[in-house]
């Protein structure tokens, strides 16, 4: 054994690897073939695509000069047609007289079918050339018809006149079928709304169904739009001289319609034909602005190549056309393949002549190489089980072979720490494993983490032990050492030898916390390898560490922000302060006694944390639609009440037929008439309009229900008559002059009270709510927004509130819904808007906003409804009511239950736990806590 531990020490490290590199030039070689083909294989491609690429510009500017040449053509042509003002009233005086300007610029332009004038009547003037029989046919032209001028108009026959190459007329016919309106085609209103030239995208023409583009120059001032349409046939041609081996296509985008093809068999004639129906051209329906591309076309490969090609018509029209071409790959990289191919041979053949060599080579180092192989294959599938120690004679190897162990071993720990910290459900269960972790991987019998807090404004650091309270205060501005040594000094005296702390900072350098190391007396300091460990695994750690604080902060500021919100609510009005704050505190109370009751119906009810945070959100937020809701309507203590009391202007209408009255009496006198009876005339009007007012206040009040006979009374106090002689239309914001619409002549006998028209006010289209809307919100939703009418408001039946205002202050529920169902939450929260908008829900689905039953509410959200209802029957400030006792509140309840607004069993517990007796010892006046009969309230519930 001695001679064969020496024989293995000596061989051990005699060998290198070094012998055997000789050996891998095959390789070499086989890498090296394989690089010169690839790169030789890519020049020779990317020189031929650069070649495709450069055809296809050719081809694209010599299109883009063709069309730009002939738009500006047209351009001017229509200028002149303009500037001379060619229209339909001078041509129909002499048809002939515009033949010298039009027949030059027909001539000039062959791919312009006609030139047109739309009148604002929507008449058209065009003027064409019989170019070829099939056009003459068509038009049914004479056949000494070289020109024909065409009057069209709504609704009646158009008129054709046909001229000679002397501009003299050969006939004129009428035909019935052919019908236009000059304002309803593509190019003439965008013509009007814009000072230069317009092109319309490409369509196909209704005379030949051939596509194309009208050109079109307007006169705003006019309302008249001189126009030419323009053939794209002859595209089809130059597609093909540009390049005739591929496959190319004018497309026009975004629709990627097709306007000239190569191949003009591939696509129906009758219709511009859908994109998606092209094969190989399918990618650029997804990815327009594609430059290249490869596709596979009946088992060959093609390369598609795209380039944009914009046309501009004047400063403000213009069209996105894409000039796209698909090359077959085996004919445009012929050349490429061929020598790629014979690369290829060569290199095979050099591999083949040294195989054997390499064979040889590869046994001697594949063997260990293998086995290392296998270790690190079970470390990349973490499997750490079974690792052999492996020695080899090669250096190289048997320190590769060490390490891999060592590698091994040291994940091996790691993996099993990071198992135990992934178990953990929270921060400090987190830190408290991290903790174990150091201390069992360094071999440390303590291991102390310390978080970096604010503590009476003063920074320190605190032990996060459960069992042992340590906190070490810190100066301002402190250097590393000078807090290594404070902290160090502070565990002085504890048994044990502590390491220099690691110091944790944030990433915006900011302390976030320590760990201390502490260490037997007798054991040696760590090595720098072994703190450098310590110091990578404790950024879990400063993880935690930092998380946790953001984690506090964002809870705390959402916190806030709710409260703010919540308190936001309460001050728009102060006959609500403080609802959206009792609110919370009764739902809470409410859960906090089910979620710790033992007994009962709610003995397995038990909340999560993240259950008790969503409940807390969305009690603090159940009224967050309040927000929207005018404070006129939340606020109206009087019937015709809006942001103020309309009734002072009605009593001005009082006063003034109270003065009419008086002026009638001094007229009388005047004229000589009996002054008793002149005198009692005006008392008796003056008595009645006395009363009448009167009637009228005490039913603004809304204090008492209205009846039959006070609704006719109200009608015939309506129907009285007053003197306006001011515009009422005068001194108005820009809105109310537009619902009020124009003045009335005056002077003008107004009735007394009056619902106009102008008081009735709609839902925007924006506020509107469909039947399938995406929150499910039932509410209906009333025809008017708001109803100022006069009559309206005063025949409410009971309060001060019509429908539409009802509507209103209801649909605060609906806004809250909406407006947190667009807040993004974690999981945990989802609930959230489901929770805050229920508390107007009832049992027998017969609530709102969602109509929501009973089995589809959660508990919570029947609790906040419950809390809610209690609230507002105690609350103090209310103008339209006072404060409930608690047996007058639990008695409303307790018949609100048996109608199955409010769930029967949570009332019960309510009752049975004095919850309400706990709520109003914290916040109801003493007068309001009288003694409640709980047995009685219970038997009322059914």
């Amino acid at each position: 054994m001695p001679a064969m531990s020496f024989f293995h020490s000596r061989f051990h490290s005699r060998f290198s690897l070094r012998v055997y590199i000789t050996s891998m030039f095959t390789a070499l070689i086989i890498l090296l073939g394989a690089v010169l083909i690839y790169a030789q294989h890519r020049h020779n491609s990317a020189f031929l695509l650069a070649g495709s690429e450069y055809r296809l510009d050719v081809l694209k500017n010599r299109l883009s000069r063709q069309l730009e040449h002939e738009l500006s053509n047209i351009h001017t042509g229509l200028t002149l047609m303009r500037s001379n003002g060619v229209t339909l009233a001078t041509s129909e005086q002499d048809p002939a007289r515009w033949w010298p300007l039009l027949h030059p610029l027909l001539t000039a332009n062959p791919q312009v079918t006609a030139f047109y004038v739309g009148e604002s009547d929507g008449r058209i003037l065009a003027f064409r050339m019989m170019r070829d029989q099939q056009v003459r046919t068509a038009f049914a032209a004479p056949e000494t018809a070289d020109l024909m001028m065409v009057i069209m108009a709504p609704d009646s026959a158009a008129r054709r006149f046909y001229f000679d190459q002397a501009y003299r007329m050969v006939d004129e016919t009428e035909v019935h079928a052919e019908s236009f309106d000059s304002r309803t085609r593509p190019w003439f209103a965008p013509s009007l709304a814009q000072p230069d030239l317009h092109i319309t995208p490409p369509y196909h023409f209704h005379s030949s169904q051939v596509p194309g583009i009208t050109l079109s120059l307007g006169d705003a001032g006019q309302q008249r739009v001189w126009a030419a349409d323009l053939l794209l046939r002859d595209l089809d041609a130059q597609l093909k001289l540009g390049l005739p081996e591929a496959r190319t296509l004018l497309l026009q985008a975004p629709a990627f319609q097709v306007l000239a093809s190569s191949q003009p068999d591939s696509a129906p004639a009758d219709t511009l034909p859908d994109f998606h129906g092209l094969k190989g051209f399918e990618i650029l329906s997804t990815r327009p602005d594609l430059a290249s591309w490869e596709v596979e076309l009946d088992g060959d490969l093609w390369l598609g190549q795209q380039t944009p090609l914009t046309l501009t018509a004047g400063s403000n029209s213009k069209l996105d056309l894409r000039l796209s071409t698909l090359i077959p790959y085996r004919k445009l990289m012929a050349n490429a393949l061929d020598f790629g191919r014979t690369q290829t041979w060569l290199t095979l053949l050099i591999v083949a002549l040294s195989l054997p060599v390499v064979i040889m080579a590869s046994r001697a180092i594949s063997r260990p190489l293998r086995q290392m192989a296998e270790d690190l294959k079970g470390i990349q599938e973490f499997d750490f089980n079974g690792l052999k120690a492996r020695h080899y004679f090669y250096r190289e190897l048997d320190a590769l072979a060490r390490a891999i162990t060592l590698m091994h071993r040291t994940l091996a720990g790691f993996i099993q720490e990071l198992r135990s910290l992934s178990q953990s459900d929270d921060f400090n269960d987190m830190l408290q494993r991290l903790s174990q972790g150091i201390q069992h991987l360094s071999g440390g019998q303590r291991c102390l983490v310390y978080r970096a807090r604010q503590q009476e404004h003063a920074p320190c650091l605190v032990l996060l032990d459960k069992e042992q309270q340590h906190q070490v205060p810190l100066p301002d501005k402190a250097e590393p050492d000078e807090l290594s040594a404070l902290l160090l000094q502070s565990l002085e005296g504890h048994g044990l030898r502590f390491e220099p702390p690691w110091l944790l900072y944030d990433r915006f350098g900011k302390l976030n916390g320590a760990i201390v190391l502490g260490l037997g007396y007798g054991a040696a300091p760590l090595s720098a390898g072994k703190r450098r460990f310590i110091s990578h695994y404790s950024e879990f750690a400063n993880l935690a560490l930092e998380d946790m604080t953001l984690f506090e902060q964002q809870q705390q500021m959402t916190e806030s922000m709710i409260r703010v919100i919540a308190s936001a609510i309460d001050a728009k009005s102060p006959y609500t302060s403080g609802h959206c704050q009792r609110v919370p505190e009764l739902t809470l109370m409410l859960a906090r006694a089910a979620h710790h009751s033992d007994t009962g119906n709610y003995a397995d009810f038990r909340l999560s944390e993240r259950e008790w945070e969503a409940l807390y959100l969305a009690s603090w937020l159940h009224d967050c639609g309040k927000v929207v809701t005018p404070e006129h309507v939340i606020d109206k203590a009087t019937k015709l009440e809006t942001i103020y009391n309309r009734l002072h202007e009605i009593r001005m209408r009082f006063e003034v037929l109270k003065r009419d009255a008086d002026i009638d009496y001094w007229q009388g006198r005047a004229g000589g008439e009996d002054e008793p009876r002149l005198a009692s005339i005006r008392a008796e009007q003056h008595r009645q309009l006395d009363e009448d007012f009167a009637f009228i206040a005490n039913l603004n009040q809304g204090g008492e229900t209205v009846n039959q006979a006070q609704l006719e009374r109200l009608n015939r106090i309506a129907e009285r008559r007053w003197l306006r002689t001011l515009d009422n239309t005068l001194g108005l914001s820009w809105e109310e002059q537009q619902r009020r619409g124009n003045s009335e002549p005056v002077p003008a006998w107004e009735p007394l009270l009056a619902d106009k028209p102008w008081h009735r006010i709609p839902y925007p289209a924006r506020e509107r709510i469909d039947d399938d809307n995406p929150w499910q919100i039932t509410l209906v939703q009333p025809e008017l927004k708001l109803d100022l009418g006069e009559c309206h408001n005063l025949s409410i039946a009971r309060g001060t509130l019509t429908p539409e205002e009802r509507y209103t202050i209801n649909a605060h529920m609906v806004h809250t819904l909406i407006m947190l169902s667009e807040l993004h939450y974690p999981d945990h929260l989802s609930d959230v808007p489901m929770l805050a908008a229920g508390h107007h829900e009832r049992m027998d689905g017969r609530g709102y906003p969602r109509s929501l039953k009973a089995g589809e509410l959660p508990l919570q959200a029947r609790m906040m409804a419950l809390a809610d209802v209690f609230e507002a029957l105690t609350a103090a400030d209310r103008p339209y009511k006072q404060p409930k006792r608690l047996s007058e509140a639990l008695t409303i309840m307790a018949a609100m239950v048996r109608k199955q607004h409010l769930d029967p069993g949570l009332f019960r517990f309510f009752v049975e736990q004095e919850l309400y007796l706990q709520y109003g010892h914290r916040f109801l006046a003493p007068g309001q806590l009288d003694p409640v009969n709980k047995q009685q309230i219970l038997e009322l519930m059914s």
